[in-house]
């Protein structure tokens, strides 16, 4: 009886946009999470492969994930933190080449 009115399809047109606008939604709220997630990540592999072995004395064992994740926290948006960890990476891999050890990365 409806089926051929022109505001009705109007209306379904606009309901199927709204449908898509609620899915791209729904998307964007999926990468919030994951980047209010990502931090904490972080943080935890951090402190399990740089600064847990530093502070049981294993240089050697933090030198190439410092490096690692030094770079890749530059890409994911922790600037900061990705250059101290370079920087951290340097400290790490003069205390080796200085205590008779060989870097394993240059």
């Amino acid at each position: 009886m409806y089926r051929n009115d022109p505001d009705l399809a109007t209306a379904r047109t606009l309901a199927l946009i709204a449908l898509f606008l609620n899915l791209i939604g729904f998307f964007l709220a999926l990468i919030t999470i994951f980047l209010a997630v990502l931090p904490f990540i972080l943080m935890f592999l951090d402190y399990v492969f740089i600064y847990k072995p530093l502070a049981d004395g294993n240089a050697v064992g933090a030198e190439v994930p410092s490096l690692l994740l030094g770079i890749l926290q530059l890409f994911v948006g922790g600037v900061l933190s990705g250059i101290i960890l370079i920087i951290a990476w340097v400290k790490i891999r003069d205390s080796i080449i200085k205590n008779g050890g060989r870097s394993s990365v240059i």
